[in-house]
């Protein structure tokens, strides 16, 4: 593969990537083949499809929901129209499906037409040819609330069910009608909808989601469930929900699904994925992020492209995530792709342009105020100025930007806005014997610095995406799926990192130099180091990186109903092999740059010249990549027999990761078993296991047994429930789940029951450290790591309790839950063993112990007044965990011990209780007439420097010793970093064709220390020529002149900072939130365009990060503890977008 670069080519060194890519190529041409080839075998033998009935006495309906379930046909019908017949006997074996339709309906005058999958039951009645005064002919499509036409609704006239029709494949229909009639439309998945025909006859239905039916099959762990029966505690939302102008999934999640809580620090292409976690952080040393499977393959989810996503679920208590054994603790996500349709080949296509804008940038002081500041910081500590007013008059005027510059250095190196755009192209289509979805998508992304006219220095990205889902009848028991997937990005970046970039522009102050002179000589700075450079060379002038990744995923499952042992048993095996290739090539290169001393006497500019140039070098090249194979083999079985519900699972499966530079692979195996019942779908219960086996630990301790159970009981199907409220509540569901899981992700390293040995020059007891003794030397092997054959998993504890509701038909519902979760065996390394034990490092052990408590819910509301559809929803988390046990030595006060804290909260903070006052000091005055403070008697001395005085911070003296010292310190519990509290909350409204969308989002109980990094933040902390200063301080600092207690800044100092920049809480901000997450105005067109070519189009127009309202206003708070907030920044976004279906 060529790789162009200023007119030279470079030749990667990937061939497995080549490899991967026509591998690739190769399975996608296989793929088609196979979709020709039974496809047009299925046309032949679409209607082939077999029954075997035996049923006595069974109604209509019952005996519609058999022939569903051996074939995957849904019915739909008005109940009217069968409800007055008698039950029925029939017995059929491996009969085809239209001969058994024939003999059950043509008797009772009853009709059906085929529409894809979907059965539509009619009364037979003569169809009219003409339209007499009392009739009239009406017509109209059908569509979901996205705009997406619905083939094979159902349409009735209300009390003559006899007159009606469906849907066609373009969702629309035409019937004749008695004048003033009312219809019925109904649709499984969605709200039906009664519709007076008055003076219109060209209708546009727009059908909303019915949480009772379009939820009624739900994503679990290895498989599908009903919700009806589902005992354990379930989110989903659907792939549309998600998508937004962004590359990274993970950061459209935030305040969409509850349960989940999710941050996102930077916006920088490639580099701008979000941190998130289920139900929040419940280990202070393994890892903490849950597991993600795409299509039940453990993979990175950040590629994936949105309009690739059937459903995201999470998977948050024991009873759902049990199975996972050692890897459920931290919860589970489960991403499952589209697949096709039994329908006509669907194109269609997407396409947006987005412009991006910070959503807010650092302001820094100019070269006047700065200098002015640093006068008054000298003054403050009794010493003189050293800018002249002559000089800071020049600094000012801008008469000579070359010797007094005013370099504000974000605006120099920043662009205030950059672009990206996204295409995607989707086939989904199908019919009884093939079906596909296949998708292919490009998202494109520049970032926001300005580049070097030579070479492209910019933050950027180009990603392509591919997938084939495809679903094969081999024959009528024999189900083939073949899913390939893969994603090609290419980034690129400055030679240097972000995060190194940032932190020039915070530290270099405007007054040195300008980024470039008026004649166009590059300037540097005179005592060039790794801190003092110029910020636009380091950006600029340096060179470049670039990355190539190729990720391959493909997956083969095969399904064999085993009817003829047992109805509803089927066995299933799959096989998945994954690649993933990283090639990196970077080029450096230096400028000729100088700094200018003064002018001459004809006014030019004198030079010195500072680096010299250096052209670029060869590339540096690196390269990286692994494997993963994944292993799985099931057995089911589910199976209704009256009221009672069966269904069992047993699985195995086992996976193996191989990484390029680890000599052993990691490896996986695992038996996973379900057993759930549930009687008349008010009853249920479940029981689930998990036996985990992982090779990083010792024998006798590599396997896990995580067990849970699970209940639900729903009252609204109790023949009790009160008739009134029948009409009302649909589903009224407690529900009740406790169970153990594991986290192999323990935060050590591999094999840590093997010791380690070193080289050494003595031993801890007898010998010195010198090695030698009466002439010998001491010299030899030492044990390093003190082996732990013990060691295993992290083991956790989930109890959850839940409620289910829906309203109304699903018009409303309602979940939530409360969970109670136990961590324990959290490895770490023993801080009370002394080393008299013999220990020459300190042995590690599964010791910790946290509990995490909290709660999460959601509620929807849908309603539809007329032709305005209205949709409301919202959902929160809230989880708050608490470090029970920690093995740490004892502290001097109870402050400062870890036991008893917050995991991820702010540490060894002084607690600032105001600023000084002269009230606080005996105010005398020394020989030369200065000022002397000293403390009055009963305030406690200040430790880390040799003078406090009015305008520095005053702190809390814990102990009442009358001293601040470090025994003032707290762990403080009251300020997280990751918030404890997130939710989220919505609004959309439609029109005929017109909609909006509104959707916000916040998060609270989480903090930002704006100290966190004091050479970033601190004014003059490395001296004047180091130091930049926030405009926040130019603006809101104490001075004698303003000695106010609500000010940003305490006084400004330019030596002995220690208590000031120190940890404190004066320094942390509330750093809760609330933003307009999402808006989206569209206009959809639900009648046929262009002669019927494109059957549904969209436009809109959506915004992103719209608004934000918060406490810090320096910087956005999502970013959190980043350099005071001098990072990358979070883009808000404005997306134009078109959409539509051939």
């Amino acid at each position: 593969m060529k790789y162009f670069n200023n007119g030279k080519v470079f030749w990667g060194t990937h061939v497995c990537l080549n490899r991967a890519v026509f591998f690739f190529i190769r399975m996608v041409k296989v793929t088609i083949c196979l979709i020709l080839v039974f496809s047009l075998g299925g046309y032949a033998s679409g209607n082939a499809q077999e029954v075997t009935l035996n049923v006595k006495n069974k109604t209509l309906k019952e005996v519609f929901a058999e022939i569903r379930k051996q074939t995957d046909y849904h019915f739909l019908y008005d109940e009217t129209m069968i409800s007055k017949f008698a039950p029925v006997s029939i017995t059929v074996k491996s009969q085809p499906i239209d001969k058994v339709l024939t003999k059950l309906l043509d008797e009772r005058k009853i009709s059906y037409e085929k529409q894809g999958n979907t059965i539509l039951l009619l009364n037979k009645h003569p169809v009219k040819r003409h339209t007499s005064r009392a009739d009239v002919e009406v017509s109209g499509i059908v569509t979901d609330s996205s705009g997406t036409v619905l083939q094979g609704v159902s349409i009735v006239v209300k009390g003559h069910p006899q007159i009606g029709t469906s849907t066609d494949i373009n969702g629309r229909f035409i019937l004749v009608v008695p004048e003033r009639s009312t219809l019925l439309f109904s649709y499984m998945g969605y709200i039906s909808q009664e519709v007076e025909v008055a003076g219109g006859t060209n209708l546009e239905i727009i059908m909303l989601p019915d949480a009772t039916g379009l939820e009624e099959v739900v994503v679990v762990g290895f498989g599908q469930q009903k919700k009806e029966s589902l005992v354990s505690s379930v989110s989903s939302v659907k792939g549309e929900q998600l998508r937004m102008p962004t590359r990274s999934l993970s950061n459209n999640l935030a305040g969409q699904i509850p349960g989940l809580i999710a941050v996102q620090r930077s916006g920088e292409p490639g580099y701008d994925d979000a941190e998130f976690w289920i139900r929040g952080v419940s280990s202070f040393a393994g890892g903490t992020r849950p597991l993600v499977l795409v299509d039940g393959v453990p993979r990175n989810m950040n590629d994936i492209e949105p309009d690739e996503i059937e459903t995201f679920t999470l998977l948050k208590d024991a009873a759902a995530t049990s199975v996972y054994g050692s890897e459920g603790a931290n919860g589970v996500i489960l991403i499952t792709s589209k697949r096709g349709r039994v329908q006509r080949t669907a194109i269609s296509y997407r396409g947006e342009a987005s412009r991006l804008t910070p959503t807010r940038v650092p302001r820094f002081a100019n070269s006047f105020d700065y200098l002015s500041l640093y006068n008054e910081a000298l003054r403050n500590e009794g010493k003189l100025p050293v800018y002249s007013d002559e000089v800071l008059a020049k600094y000012a005027s801008g008469e000579d930007p070359d010797l007094y510059p005013n370099s504000n250095w974000w605006d120099i190196l920043m662009k205030d806005h950059t672009y990206n755009t996204r295409h995607t192209l989707n086939f989904r289509g199908g019919n009884e014997r093939a079906r596909f979805f296949v998708s292919g998508a490009y998202f494109g992304e520049s970032g926001l610095y300005k580049v070097n006219n030579e070479f492209n220095n910019n933050a950027g990205l180009n990603r392509y995406n591919l997938r084939s889902n495809v679903d094969i009848d081999v024959t009528k028991s024999t189900l083939l799926r073949i899913d390939l997937s893969g994603q090609y990005l290419e980034t690129n970046n400055a030679r240097n990192a972000s995060n190194a970039i940032f932190e020039r522009i915070s530290r270099i102050p405007p007054h040195l130099f300008p980024a470039i002179y008026s004649d166009g000589t590059l300037a540097e700075h005179p005592s060039y180091t790794g801190n003092k450079r110029n910020p636009y060379n380091y950006l600029t002038e340096t060179g470049y990186r670039k990355q190539w990744r190729t990720g391959i995923q493909s997956r083969v499952d095969l399904e064999q109903k085993l009817d003829w042992i047992a109805q509803g048993l089927k066995i299933r095996g799959a096989a998945s092999y994954d690649a993933n290739t990283l090639y990196e090539m970077s080029r450096t290169k230096a400028p000729d740059a100088y700094f200018a001393e003064g002018r001459d006497e004809e006014g030019n500019l004198i030079f010195r010249k500072i680096t010299n140039y250096e052209p670029f070098g060869e590339p540096a090249e690196s390269s990286s990549g692994n494997k993963n194979i994944y292993l799985e083999t099931a057995l089911n079985f589910d199976r209704t027999f009256a009221n009672h519900t069966v269904n069992a699972m047993a699985l195995y499966y086992q996976k193996e990761q191989q990484l390029h530079n680890e000599a052993l692979a990691f490896r996986k195996q695992a038996y996973v078993g379900r057993l759930a019942y549930s009687f008349g779908n008010r009853y249920s219960i479940e029981a689930n296991f998990g036996v985990t086996g992982s090779e990083q630990f010792a024998k006798g301790y590599r396997y896990g047994f995580f067990p849970a159970v699970g209940v639900a009981w729903n009252l609204a199907n109790e023949p009790y429930f009160p008739e009134s409220l029948q009409h009302v509540v649909n589903s009224f569901k407690l529900r009740a789940s406790i169970g153990r899981t594991g986290n192999d992700n323990t935060g050590g390293s591999r094999f840590m029951y093997r010791p380690t040995f070193a080289n050494g020059d003595g031993y801890s007891l007898g010998i010195g450290s010198t090695g030698a003794i009466n002439g010998i030397s001491g010299n030899g092997l030492v044990e390093g790591r003190f082996a732990a054959p013990s060691l295993s998993w992290e083991i956790e504890l989930k109890r959850n309790y839940g409620i289910d509701v829906t309203l109304w038909n699903g018009q409303v519902t309602l979940q939530a839950d409360y969970f109670d979760n136990l961590r324990t065996d959290i490895l770490l390394q023993r801080r009370t063993v002394s080393e008299v034990a013999g220990f020459r490092q300190a042995p590690w052990q599964n010791y910790g112990k946290v509990e995490n408590k909290g709660i999460d819910g959601s509620i929807n509301v849908n309603k539809q007044f007329g032709e305005v559809t209205l949709g409301v929803r919202g959902n929160v988390t809230f989880a708050r965990n608490k470090i029970l046990e920690y093995d740490e030595i004892p502290q001097a006060h109870e402050w400062m011990s870890v036991t008893g804290k917050r995991l991820n909260a702010l540490s060894n903070l002084l607690v600032a209780e105001r600023l000084f006052t002269d009230d606080d000091f005996h105010i005398t005055t020394d020989d030369s007439g200065n000022a002397v403070y000293r403390l009055k008697d009963g305030i406690a001395r200040q430790t880390y420097v040799s003078q406090v005085m009015p305008g520095d911070i005053k702190y809390v003296d814990l102990n009442n010793d009358g001293v601040i010292d470090d025994f003032d310190r707290v762990r403080d519990s009251h300020h997280p970093l990751i918030p404890e509290l997130m939710y989220g909350f919505g609004v959309s409204v439609g029109y005929k064709g017109f909609y909006f969308n509104g959707f916000f989002q916040g998060a609270g109980n989480v903090s930002v220390n704006l100290n966190n990094q004091a050479n970033a933040f601190m004014p003059f902390h490395w001296g004047v020529e180091e130091s930049n200063v926030r405009q926040e301080i130019v603006e809101s600092r104490w001075t004698p002149e303003n000695p106010s207690q609500n000010v940003f800044f305490p006084r400004l100092r330019v030596t002995e900072m220690a208590n000031t920049n120190t940890a404190s809480t004066w320094w942390i901000r509330d750093g809760s939130f609330i933003r307009l997450k999402n808006v989206e105005l569209g206009y959809s067109f639900n009648k046929p365009l262009f002669a019927q070519r494109i059957q549904a189009a969209r436009l809109y127009l959506m915004g992103q990060n719209v608004a934000l309202w918060d406490k810090v206003k320096m910087y956005d708070p999502e970013i959190g503890n980043s350099a005071g907030g001098t990072r990358y920044p979070i883009p808000s976004i404005w997306t134009f977008g078109l959409e539509f279906t051939l």
